[in-house]
């Protein structure tokens, strides 16, 4: 499983929507950065699918992979991550 933050989001009411709709269960809101995990997208189809490409309505942020991770912040962040890594075996 591929791990994405979202961040820096202009309307992160939009991004949550679509992120309810398309991944309820694969994300993780941290006061409006977004964690998402999914399967086979990659980083542009992810944007595109919670509202930053070109379709409208439309926001802009950055959306980037999590390929490692280290720092001193909120541990429910951590965990989540580490599960989502974890089933896909890495």
């Amino acid at each position: 499983m591929q791990v994405f933050v979202a961040f820096n989001i202009s309307d992160p009411a939009l991004v949550r929507s679509k992120l309810e709709q398309r991944y309820s269960d694969s994300y993780f809101d941290d006061d409006n950065t977004f964690f998402v995990a999914t399967e086979g997208e990659t980083t542009r189809q992810l944007a595109s699918k919670i509202g930053l490409g070109d379709e409208e309505p439309a926001t802009s942020g950055i959306v980037i992979p999590v390929t490692s991770f280290w720092g001193r912040y909120n541990s429910e962040v951590w965990e989540w991550i580490s599960v989502k890594f974890s089933a896909n075996g890495r």
